[in-house]
């Protein structure tokens, strides 16, 4: 258990752009990486520690966001006080904690220890739930959650190399992890609902004429009047390919014909197929295919 804390024990702060990882006190300076953000949806923190030795003392009173945290060390142990529950358990790599909105916690760490932080808005965390027809699950902390863990960290993955159609693989990511959070992965017998072929057409003309935008996966479920959470399940059986794969196939193709088959210079092409800028569209492309989008158009001409 933590002793008493005086005015000034936690004093230091983070700058990492994510109000609600700079919001929480430390009594060491912190180190930290914003690593993606967006208002209305996530943030995402790699704490990589504290400056100074011995253990650090955290204390976070966020009633705007859940937050969702994977272990990153293997030394120590965490004490305090996390909303009426008394808190001490080994800090073991990847074991996970998750936090509803409004659950308050004073604890005492190692200064070394690291972990990758999920912060999760209120009204998002509402919609994911809501999507599966759950309440939102009641905390847990330091548990072995390896699917979990896995899922943020492909998050953090995927926003440090953006690949096609980043945002719907993080929609599609977050909307896992609320099915892994309330264990609902299996729907019942009378949840399951099929893609027919006239909502599978008019999704996939929706994907065609708007490459060169964001298309986001409750866009996608929406031309399918279905839930975001059963599009994803059924647009994989009618297609064999999840959403986000689809999308990135497509826009690959479409980058591949406006090279072989048009002069249009490079960063008109990362426009046209959905990319914010010419060096995304170059590393995605290249990535994917193994070659540049210039040498491929000069392969291809040859």
């Amino acid at each position: 258990m933590c002793n008493a804390l005086r005015p000034n024990d936690l004093m230091y702060h983070g700058a990492t752009g994510s109000a609600a990882y700079d919001a929480i006190q430390f009594s060491l300076p912190p180190i930290a990486e914003l690593v993606y953000f967006h208002q209305d949806r996530l943030s995402v923190v790699r704490h990589l520690g504290a400056r100074g030795d011995g253990p650090v003392r955290v204390r976070s009173r966020d009633g705007a966001n859940a937050a969702l945290i994977v272990n990153l060390g293997s030394q120590g142990r965490c004490r305090g006080q996390i909303g009426a529950e008394q808190i001490d358990k080994p800090l073991l790599r990847h074991h996970v904690s998750f936090m509803p909105p409004g659950i308050e916690a004073d604890l005492e760490c190692p200064a070394g220890n690291g972990a990758l932080i999920v912060a999760i808005p209120r009204d998002y965390l509402a919609e994911l739930i809501r999507e599966l027809g759950a309440e939102v699950p009641p905390a847990f902390y330091m548990e072995p959650h390896q699917r979990l863990a896995q899922l943020v960290m492909m998050i953090e993955q995927e926003m440090r190399a953006p690949s096609f159609a980043s945002d719907q693989l993080v929609e599609g990511l977050m909307r896992a992890i609320a099915a892994v959070l309330v264990r609902s992965n299996d729907p019942s017998p009378r949840e399951r609902v099929h893609l027919s072929p006239a909502k599978l057409s008019r999704v996939l003309a929706y994907i065609e004429a708007n490459l060169d935008s964001d298309i986001s996966l409750s866009a996608l479920a929406a031309v399918a009047g279905l839930s975001p959470f059963h599009f994803s399940r059924t647009f994989k059986l009618a297609t064999g390919e999840s959403p986000y794969h689809y999308v990135s196939l497509r826009r690959l193709a479409r980058a591949q014909q406006l090279l072989s088959d048009s002069q249009l210079p490079l960063v008109q092409i990362a426009l046209e197929c959905g990319f914010a800028s010419q060096s995304h569209f170059t590393s995605v492309f290249s990535k994917a295919l193994g070659t540049s989008p210039g040498r491929y158009r000069r392969d291809y001409i040859r």
